[in-house]
């Protein structure tokens, strides 16, 4: 619940902030400035607001980009346990993807999560919240990131730019980025970039420091593009990202518990993404538009675990294996290929957009401990063709149907599996004046057998079960949109609003029946019910963007929720351009107590706000240089994200504390 207290300082300190910048500001140019290219776009189909739909960043965590869009949460505070929720359900049943590179949906290992992904180098993040559309087939929705381009980043008229970037975090990071992009040829540019992050155990809202979180991530991208005409350009990619450190041997749960359970021992680990991907595109305009991605992504995960030579037992192993320590190490790759397009065509009044496509993608999972086999190799083969076609009336009407063949074959732990299915979808716009649309879909869900915990020690013990059935089901939304130009004082007005049920039969949960052995099972119908709302006022040189999202989710047999049932969230986004090169973002993130529950053991997830500012500035008398100062979590709040870990495991909290109060300040210059 809120006080009084606490919302007067969060008014009081925005008034003096902002009476600081003005002062500041009264030598500058009064043109505002435009969209910058180093920034980061994020669009949601949970804001369905059109243009007012992308918010324009700058952020080193995903949380940083994601957290406030409705329906959606980012767990997870560890770097190795970045772990994307929508509506509830986590990264492995979304599609989410790099350039157009799929990205494994296999648990790599359930203490951490399955992204690395570095927000900083990121041009676009698209963010589908539900699946209500045949091109994706994710059961919860999809993620789409894709990265800078070198000649994107170019200033008017140069053939080559180079950028330095530097940051220091009080709570308790140094980090920093050099890139140098330019046209090798009229038609070959070029983008060489590298990340670095050296990170100490940072403190939480208690004055708690964490435990197993030290460690230095990089991340290095290259990148080659090639017009081949006008209307055709190749990109070949190599994206690498790792991340090492001295990480507790359960970076999901918080300090108390991994104290308890393993003491002060830490385990050496490198969690590495490798991608590499060849990217096609055609735009003839209406006529066609087509991207192709022909990709490999590959995530290992290597860690010494060991804690007291033989006192003390770290992993259950066959018989002739040392169950005192050793070297882990899992390998998940990816490869195959993903292709889209998008065709007008006009029949008779109607005109007719067809989206179609495919994607063939090989999944494989293979674990060594100490340079021996340890459990079954996996494959998982993917494969998917759709189209759907939204045909605009003369009235303004648009309606949607589409259909989607999924095709899925698994050889693993649980024997071979195969499978398919046809999906469907369908979906209506209907204008009822210039401003306000009505808005309805439904599509139908199935997502086949996913292979098992990578890195547990489960895949050694789990029994055969081909008859392990895949997850189906429908996702219904309806809602509506308004949106207005010119009108109350603002450049652009809009809400919208949705309301959404989701139901997923044969629901596969993991069971654990002891410390070594879990069995993944179909376990009943899973109901997904609630509704996202936006609102936009923009009035030029103030952007606001207001949200609301509620969630509730429930097993039939069970009664009890997702274990990230996120619950009831309200954001504020304020953006403010005093003149050309100085402004003002204000964030709050308002989350509700939770009550409902994963597991009898889950504590109450309790209520938090969170409330973040920062101040750009891009001084008149040092062409190209940058420079950012903020506070993230002003108010030092002590929370854990409703998708973390928070519950009892033996009577101890797993609670996964968010960092505390954190000033941020960074410089970067563009030459």
């Amino acid at each position: 619940m809120l006080n009084s207290l606490r919302i007067k300082q969060t008014l009081r300190l925005s008034l003096v902030t902002t009476t600081l910048l003005c002062s500041v500001a009264m030598a500058e140019d009064q043109q505002l400035e435009s969209v910058e290219v180093w920034e980061t776009q994020v669009s949601s189909s949970s804001l369905n607001l059109g243009s007012s739909s992308i918010e324009t960043k700058q952020a080193d965590h995903l949380s940083d980009l994601l957290r406030d869009l409705p329906g959606v949460d980012v767990g997870g505070t560890s770097s190795i346990n970045n772990r994307i929720a929508i509506r509830g359900l986590e990264d492995e049943n979304l599609d989410i993807s790099i350039d157009g590179a799929k990205v494994s949906n296999v648990n790599m290992f359930h203490h951490i999560g399955n992204l690395l992904v570095n927000p900083d180098i990121l041009k676009k993040a698209d963010v589908q919240v539900g699946t209500n559309s045949v091109v994706n087939g994710g059961l919860g929705g999809a993620v789409a990131f894709e990265t800078k381009d070198g000649k994107d980043l170019l200033q008017d008229g140069k053939e080559y730019g180079a950028r330095i970037q530097g940051n220091y975090n009080s709570n308790d990071s140094l980090g920093g980025s050099v890139a140098a992009y330019g046209k090798v040829t009229d038609k070959v540019d070029l983008l060489l970039y590298h990340h670095y992050v050296d990170k100490n155990e940072w403190e939480d809202g208690r004055g708690e420091e964490s435990f197993g979180t030290d460690g230095e991530v990089g991340n290095t991208l290259i990148k080659v593009g090639y017009d081949i005409s006008d209307a055709q350009r190749i990109t070949l990619s190599y994206d690498k990202l790792k991340d090492e450190g001295d990480y507790a041997p359960r970076p999901d749960f918080g300090k108390a518990y991994n104290l308890f359970a393993t003491g002060n021992y830490l385990y050496p680990t490198e969690y590495t993404r490798e991608t590499i991907t060849l990217k096609h595109q055609v735009d003839l305009g209406d006529n066609l538009f087509l991207q192709t991605s022909i990709y490999s992504n590959e995530n290992e995960l290597q860690r010494y675990e060991k804690r007291d030579g033989t006192t003390q037992r770290v992993r259950a192993v066959p018989a002739g294996m040392n169950p005192y320590e050793g070297l882990l190490d899992g390998v998940v790759k990816n490869y195959g290929i993903n292709t889209k397009a998008q065709s007008s065509i006009a029949l008779g009044s109607l005109n007719n957009t067809f989206t179609y496509g495919g994607l063939y993608d090989t999944q494989t999972s293979e674990v060594e401990w100490s340079g021996e086999q340890y459990g079954e190799n996996e494959k998982a083969k993917t494969g998917a063709l759709y189209v759907e076609d939204a045909i605009t009336f003369s009235n303004g009407f648009i309606l949607t149907p589409g259909i989607r063949y999924n095709n899925y074959q698994y050889d693993g732990v649980y024997g071979e599996i195969s499978d398919s299915k046809f999906t469907y979808g369908l979906a209506a716009e209907y204008p009822l004046s210039d401003t306000f649309s009505l808005i309805a879909s439904a599509t139908t869900l199935y997502k086949g057998v996913e292979m098992v915990d990578v890195l547990a020690s489960n895949r050694m013990y789990v029994n055969d079960n081909s008859g392990l059935k895949a997850e189906t089901g429908i996702n219904k939304e309806v809602g509506f949109k308004y949106q207005n130009k010119n009108t109350l004082g603002a450049k652009n007005l809009g809400f919208s609003f949705k309301v959404f049920d989701t139901r997923i039969d044969d629901y596969i949960i993991t069971t654990w029946t002891t410390s070594t052995s879990a069995e993944m099972t179909n376990g009943g119908t899973l109901d997904i019910q609630g509704f996202e709302a936006s609102f936009v006022y923009d009035i030029g040189a103030l952007s606001s963007l207001i949200t609301y999202a509620h969630s509730n989710s429930k097993f039939r047999n069970t009664g009890l929720s997702t274990q990230r049932e996120p619950g009831d969230s309200l954001s504020v986004n304020l953006d403010y351009a005093f003149m050309k090169n100085l402004s003002l973002s204000w964030d709050s993130l308002f989350v509700m107590e939770e009550e409902r529950q994963y597991i009898a053991a889950q504590q109450t997830k309790e209520a938090y706000d969170v409330h973040d500012i920062a101040v750009k500035w891009k001084p008149s008398s040092v062409k190209g240089l940058t420079l950012i100062a903020g506070v993230d979590n002003i108010f030092d709040e002590s929370y854990v994200s409703h998708a973390s870990e928070n519950r009892l495991l033996s009577g101890v909290s797993l609670s996964d504390y968010e960092p505390g109060r954190n000033i941020k300040l960074s410089f970067s210059y563009e030459f």
